[in-house]
């Protein structure tokens, strides 16, 4: 095979007819060979001292944000956790001290009711020390005009009997008749 495809290579060069000498397709030319080493090393440097560095300077950097990143988010996700355990914190207590405040209020109401109460029965208590005692002044003081009332009506009987000196009937009906004036 590889003979055949040597006889068609080597017709296709007899055809046209090249002032150029033979040659195998797969032969190397030292002096290409050498020409494209120099020109890839070359390139090599360029891009080395141009683009490589300035290449890896940016991924050194992305790298370190990157990195810098990661662990600012760490620090974020930690605070955020201390954040929450200190809100969780705060509303217990406060539930706490609500609670607390709903009891003490609610003592405190009954307490107060427990002496509004009280004051209310001694201030009915003295009220009705002070009625009874109005009373009593009063019916005193009615006891004292009654009798001084009689003491008058008695001495009135008396000065008109004496003056008229009658007998007993006509003693009976005058003192009927002053008392129903009376």
């Amino acid at each position: 095979m590889q003979e055949e495809s040597q006889e068609i290579l080597n017709s296709s060069l007899v055809e046209n007819d090249s002032p150029s000498p033979k040659k195998d397709f797969f032969s190397a030319d030292v002096t290409l060979l050498i020409l494209t080493w120099v020109t890839f090393l070359f390139l090599l440097a360029i891009l080395y001292k141009f683009a490589w560095k300035p290449i890896l300077a940016s991924l050194d950097k992305r790298e370190e944000a990157i990195r810098q990143s990661l662990e600012e988010a760490d620090r974020i996700k930690q605070e955020l956790i201390q954040i929450n355990q200190t809100r969780e914190r705060f509303v217990k207590e406060a539930e706490e001290k609500a609670k607390e405040i709903v009891s003490d209020g609610r003592k405190a109401a009954v307490e107060a009711a427990h002496i509004i109460e009280h004051k209310a029965k001694e201030e009915a208590q003295i009220l009705l020390e002070t009625a009874e005692r109005q009373i009593k002044e009063a019916a005193e003081e009615a006891q004292f005009e009654l009798k001084k009332t009689s003491a008058r009506i008695a001495v009135e009987l008396a000065g008109k009997l004496i003056e008229e000196n009658l007998d007993t009937e006509k003693n009976r009906k005058l003192i009927n008749e002053l008392i129903k004036h009376v």
